[in-house]
């Protein structure tokens, strides 16, 4: 009974190709929100709340898709797909980072049916995306100048010195991730209300 137990809590195929179709859709969502903030909300809102509306948005998908796998490693993927982006738009070190993050959601998640707890799901995803607001923040916190450089002309003299405003001093960091882990927090609330009153009451998981 026990094996049969464990053998539950892996992946399997079928649980992969649940997570990439999820993760996809996800990542889609990222990055139509990263567009649309860029494009029509000012430098200031941009880079104080873009990973909170990402966090808010994603929320839904990721609660529907944490509770029908509900197997450890979902955590893990997540961050890869996302580690998986980011290096294909450039910034493979956010790879590094994302994957650390995916460990420590995972740690966070140890015990049976973590993720189809409320509390324990909406805390680990609340840190998944407060970690990757901070995580945004290594190369300007660490490399400073080197970061700057390679950037080239991809930014401007001014964009560089809003980018090292807001993503390379402490206060502002902290402040980032505040509005991150609130948004992400508020997303899951709202996404697990949805998802009890629609979702799981048509049995769709």
């Amino acid at each position: 009974m026990k094996i049969q137990n464990e053998e539950s809590k892996k992946l399997r195929l079928k649980d992969i190709v649940t997570l990439s179709i999820f993760n996809v859709a996800i990542l889609i969502v990222m990055v139509i929100v990263k567009i649309v903030i860029t494009i029509t909300a000012t430098p200031a809102f941009n880079y104080l709340f873009y990973v909170g509306v990402m966090a808010f948005f994603c929320a839904p998908l990721y609660i529907v898709m944490s509770n029908k796998t509900a197997k450890r490693g979902t955590f893990f993927i997540t961050a890869l797909f996302c580690g998986i982006m980011m290096t294909a738009f450039g910034s493979a070190w956010f790879l590094l980072v994302m994957l650390v993050i995916g460990v420590i959601c995972e740690i966070i998640m140890l015990g049976n049916d973590s993720y189809t707890q409320f509390l324990k799901n909406g805390i680990a995803y609340t840190v998944y995306w407060t970690l990757y607001a901070a995580g945004s923040s290594i190369p300007l916190l660490f490399f400073k100048e080197r970061y700057l450089n390679s950037l080239g002309d991809s930014y401007t003299e001014e964009g560089k010195k809003i980018l090292v405003r807001y993503y390379g001093s402490v206060d502002m960091l902290m402040l980032i991730c505040g509005i991150s882990a609130v948004c992400a927090a508020v997303g899951f609330f709202i996404g697990m209300k949805f998802f009890k009153k629609h979702i799981k009451k048509a049995n769709l998981v």
